[in-house]
C-alpha cells in the first residue's frame, strides 16, 4: 500500500512555538506517511525549512504574497495540484494565519480529501470582519486541532467556529536524552554559570506578550528584599531567543541594576539543554495557548513558574508541578521566584511531580499519534479527546 502523503502549509513570520509544532509532528510521524511541506521564500520560512527538510520532509517554498491577491490565489492552486498531496494540514498560530485558511479551498479544489487545522492562539484578535471571511471558509475543514480546553471554547464561542469539528490534543515534546553529571557542570560553566548559582531559564520571544519585564522586575525585587545573598542564594537568569525587544530589554537590566546576573543568549538550536542545565523554566506571558517550552521543561525535570493564563493552568498543576501566579503582577512573582531560589528541595519535588506528568499527558509519542489518528480521519470525536485532556493540558515562540 502506498503512503499517505500530507502536506503541511505554514506562513511564519519567524520561527517560534507554532513551527517548532509542526516540527516534532514531522520527527514524531510513524510508518506509512509521505511529507511534503508548503513554506514562503522568504527569511520567515527558513529556520522551518531547515528543521523540517533534516527530517526528511520534501520542501518547496512560494511567493509571500497578501492572502487576497487573485495572483496568490492562483500560484497557491498551481502549487497545491503539482505537489499532489492527500491531506493537507494548515497550521494557525493565531485565528486568521495560513492566509485565512484560504489553502483548505484551494486544496479541495484539486482534489485533496481532507483539511485539517491546528489553532495555536484563538485570542489573538483581528478585525470583526475577518471573522466572516474564516468562518466561511472553515467549511472547507474537516477537523480542527486545539492543545486545550479553553481554546476549543474559544474558538466556538467567540470565533463561531464549529466546536463539532474540534478535536483537543495537547502538546506533546520529545524526551531529551539524559544530561549526565559532568556534562551539565561544564554546560553551566561555558554559559557562565558558577558552581552554587541557581539557574532560571526563560526561552521566548523578545516580546511584550511574552511577559519579559515582569520577570526581570520581580528578580529585582528578590535581590533587594533586605535578605542576604545566604538566605536567598545567588541566581543566574539565561534569556534564550531573539525579537524586537532585545534592545530595551538589555536598557532594563542596567537601570535594575541586574548586571552580570542576566546573559541574553540569543536564539539557540540547544535550548532544550540550556533547559536540562538549568533549574527553573519561568515564563511570565500575557497571552499562550499551551507553550511548547512548558513541555520542554517539564521533560527535563524542571518546575515550571508561570502565568494562570488560558490553556497554562490546563498543563502546570499549581503548587504540584510548577508554581502559577496572575499575569502582569510583580509581586506574585517576586514571592515564587524567591521561594524557588533559596529552596533546593521545593525546586526538586516540583520537578519530579512535572516529568511525571510529562510521562502520562505530553510526550511526543502521545501527541504524534492521536494527531496523525485525527490527519487521516479514522473517528477521533472532539469529545473523547477533550475529555481526556481537561484536568491536563521549545521553542522560542
Amino acid at each position: 500500500m502506498a503512503d499517505t502523503h500530507l502536506v503541511f502549509f505554514c506562513d511564519p513570520p519567524y520561527y517560534g512555538g507554532a513551527e517548532g509544532y509542526v516540527a516534532m509532528l514531522a520527527e514524531g510521524r510513524s510508518p506509512g506517511w509521505r511529507l511534503s511541506a508548503l513554506l514562503p521564500a522568504d527569511a520567515g520560512g527558513d529556520v522551518l525549512a531547515e528543521k523540517l527538510t533534516a527530517a526528511g520532509v520534501a520542501v518547496r517554498r512560494y511567493p509571500r504574497r497578501p492572502w487576497y491577491a487573485p495572483r496568490f490565489w492562483r500560484e497557491l492552486r498551481d502549487l497545491l495540484a503539482s505537489t499532489g498531496g492527500e491531506i493537507l494540514h494548515l497550521n494557525l498560530p493565531s485565528v486568521y494565519d495560513a492566509c485565512h485558511s484560504v489553502p483548505a479551498v484551494l486544496a479541495k479544489s484539486v482534489g485533496y480529501r481532507r483539511v485539517v487545522t491546528t489553532e495555536h492562539l484563538p485570542m489573538v484578535l483581528r478585525a470583526r470582519r475577518h471573522m466572516v471571511v474564516k468562518v466561511c471558509l472553515s467549511t472547507a475543514i474537516d477537523a480542527m486541532i486545539v492543545h486545550t480546553n479553553w481554546n476549543r471554547d474559544r474558538l466556538a464561542g467567540y470565533h463561531h467556529l464549529p466546536a463539532s469539528k474540534m478535536v483537543v490534543i495537547p502538546n506533546g515534546s520529545p524526551s531529551p536524552a539524559p544530561m549526565s553529571a559532568p556534562d551539565r557542570k561544564a554546560f553551566r560553566a561555558a554559559l557562565g554559570v558558577a558552581p552554587g548559582d541557581v539557574v532560571i531559564a526563560v526561552v521566548a520571544r523578545l516580546t511584550e506578550r511574552k511577559g519579559h519585564r515582569f520577570l526581570l522586575e520581580a528578580l529585582a525585587n528578590v535581590s533587594r528584599t533586605g535578605s542576604t545573598p545566604e538566605e536567598v542564594g545567588p541566581w543566574k537568569l539565561l534569556v534564550v531567543g531573539e525579537g524586537e525587544d532585545e534592545s530595551a530589554l538589555r536598557h532594563m537590566v542596567d537601570h535594575l541594576g541586574l548586571g552580570d546576573a542576566v546573559r541574553f543568549l540569543g536564539y539557540r538550536p540547544d535550548a532544550v539543554r540550556i533547559i536540562q542545565a538549568s533549574d527553573v523554566l519561568a515564563l511570565a506571558s500575557l497571552v499562550e495557548s499551551q507553550p511548547l517550552v512548558i513541555t520542554e521543561a517539564m521533560a527535563c525535570g524542571l518546575p515550571v513558574v508561570a502565568t494562570a493564563i488560558y490553556g497554562i493552568p490546563e498543563i502546570v498543576v499549581d503548587g504540584e508541578t510548577g508554581l502559577l501566579v496572575p499575569p502582569a503582577e510583580v509581586g506574585p512573582l517576586t514571592v515564587v521566584l524567591r521561594d524557588l531560589i533559596a529552596n533546593r528541595e521545593l525546586r526538586e519535588r516540583l520537578g519530579r511531580a512535572a516529568r511525571e506528568r510529562f510521562e502520562a499527558r505530553f510526550t511526543l509519542e502521545r501527541m504524534a499519534e492521536r494527531t496523525y489518528r485525527v490527519l487521516q480521519g479514522d473517528g477521533l470525536t472532539a469529545q473523547g479527546e477533550g475529555s481526556g485532556a481537561r484536568g491536563g493540558g521549545g521553542s522560542q515562540g
